[in-house]
């Protein structure tokens, strides 16, 4: 016993280096432990609160054109509402393509997964909802789509934000 006590005490120096290596590879793996969790608490709230600013500023963007979504699908038809003063067929009509802007935004955050899937979602039950119900919905989406292109909208060629409902 007593020569292991004078092996240590003479190669104390060696000894102290090695806890030296085994006390700083520690401290480096709580550093990069706590870092990474300290990054990944970050990045998620900053998510949360870019998805909650999206959802925010989404929402009014719609609550905005809802009233002019409710005046459009009382028309039947785009011919029908392009029967109406050019002023007010102009006007609905730019409502409209605000609205399809609106969705391929949304459409392009959610391929871009920007937004949670289960938010995507939500939003388009209710642009497929607007979409099949009102014939002057699709008409006009078919036209916009012929007249600017899949790539106006953030969608690849064949690629669809809207799924027709089978009746």
């Amino acid at each position: 016993m007593r020569e292991e006590f004078t092996y240590f005490y003479e190669n104390w120096e060696f000894w102290i280096g090695v806890l030296s290596v085994i006390v700083t590879a520690g401290l480096g793996i709580a550093v990069y432990y706590s870092t990474t969790k300290y990054n990944d608490t970050q990045l998620s709230l900053a998510s949360h609160q870019l998805q909650k600013e999206l959802f925010t500023e989404f929402n009014q963007r719609y609550n905005s054109l809802n009233g002019y979504l409710e005046k459009i699908t009382q028309y039947k038809s785009l011919k029908e509402l392009e029967r109406e003063n050019s002023k007010k067929n102009s006007f609905l009509k730019d409502k409209l393509n605000d609205y399809f802007n609106l969705c391929a935004e949304e459409y392009y955050l959610f391929k871009n997964k920007r937004i949670d899937p289960d938010l995507w979602k939500s939003w388009e039950v209710g642009m497929n909802a607007w979409y099949n119900k009102y014939n002057i919905i699709q008409e006009a989406w078919e036209e916009e789509y012929a007249k600017f292109g899949h790539q106006s909208f953030y969608l690849k060629e064949g690629e669809q934000f809207f799924k027709k409902c089978k009746k």
